[in-house]
């Protein structure tokens, strides 16, 4: 489906293709492009469909193209799966035009950056009034902006990881920290990718750009590099979250056989008493004195119980059982 912006001296109105052949500045953004729209975008662009197609390919990098009629620059947004903490990055392909009237997106899923642009665009004239040069700065800034708002909902996550490893951890927990690995790792892929898109129109390897628009875009450069940095604070943040996740679970394994070797230790003197007193030998000691007639049960009884109290004394002491370093 494609929609097409037109900016008139009423304001921004809805247009069509054609109009991207006449002097109006034009905005044109298709999305889920099926065959058709790819043919009639082929035939604007100059490019082959099999190539457009390739543009949109999710192991497509970001790069600088430039084509006979247009400028080719794909970017890396941030696309939010499911209303859900999954997010992923899919490729936007942005042609400029060689006249500079027209700006044409193609993307294969819905970007909440370009819908804001859309909603800015309709309520304010003066993004496509200002030319193309600055539309394509306003929406590569919208496009940063989103990575802003998903990172400091990442942070928002993390502190409540944090607060569960050390309180409460469980394997929901480790579930989230690989989750959010894995959104850093597809942010920084994408964010060093797009760095290099940006570092090109600072070099006006992107000729369609005005030269007063240029100190515009490395604005967006030192954004770049602030998100590359954040996403690898918060990266080193999970790994040393998932360390402390190991080492906790692995005190706690600790604890329990710890626990259970104590135990084990409390019945073992009364069992080894049990076994040699249950031996069942006509001579053995004490069995056929009168005391051990009378009183053997009792005895047998006394010393297991004795034994469990030296033991419980032997490891107070050490500081096994209170917790205390030996």
């Amino acid at each position: 489906m494609i929609k097409v912006c037109k900016y008139t001296k009423r304001g921004v109105v809805e247009g069509s293709l054609k109009d991207l052949a006449t002097k109006a500045v034009c905005w044109a953004d298709c999305l889920s492009p099926e065959k058709k729209d790819f043919e009639e975008i082929s035939r604007l662009v100059d490019m082959d469909v099999s190539n457009l197609k390739d543009t949109l390919a999710e192991e497509e990098r970001p790069k600088v193209q430039d084509l006979d009629k247009y400028s080719l620059m794909t970017f890396r947004a941030p696309f939010l799966e499911h209303e859900e903490m999954h997010v992923t990055t899919t490729s936007v392909a942005i042609f400029i035009s060689k006249n500079k009237n027209n700006l044409i997106t193609l993307r294969t899923k819905e970007i909440a950056s370009i819908e804001r642009i859309r909603q800015i665009l309709l309520e304010r004239n003066t993004l496509l009034q200002k030319g193309t040069s600055f539309f394509l700065y306003r929406l590569l800034d919208e496009i940063l902006n989103s990575y802003f708002l998903i990172l400091s909902t990442i942070e928002e996550k993390i502190d409540r990881i944090e607060d569960e490893v050390f309180e409460k951890p469980s394997r929901q927990t480790v579930q989230q920290i690989f989750a959010i690995k894995k959104t850093l790792i597809f942010f920084h892929k994408a964010l060093t990718a797009n760095r290099e898109v940006i570092t090109s129109i600072e070099k006006e390897y992107v000729k369609e750009i005005d030269k007063k628009n240029i100190k515009r875009f490395r604005s967006l450069y030192n954004d770049i590099t602030q998100l590359i940095d954040t996403e690898g604070t918060y990266r080193d943040i999970m790994t040393g979250t998932l360390e402390i996740y190991l080492s906790s679970v692995s005190n706690n394994l600790n604890q329990v056989m710890k626990t259970l070797t104590i135990v084990a230790s409390f019945i073992l003197l009364p069992t080894l008493i049990a076994g040699i007193y249950g031996m069942n030998f006509h001579f053995m000691p004490e069995i056929n004195t009168q005391f051990g007639q009378k009183y053997g049960y009792y005895f047998a009884l006394f010393l297991m119980g004795f034994s469990i109290l030296l033991m419980y004394l032997y490891f107070r002491r050490k500081g096994w059982i209170t917790g205390k370093t030996p």
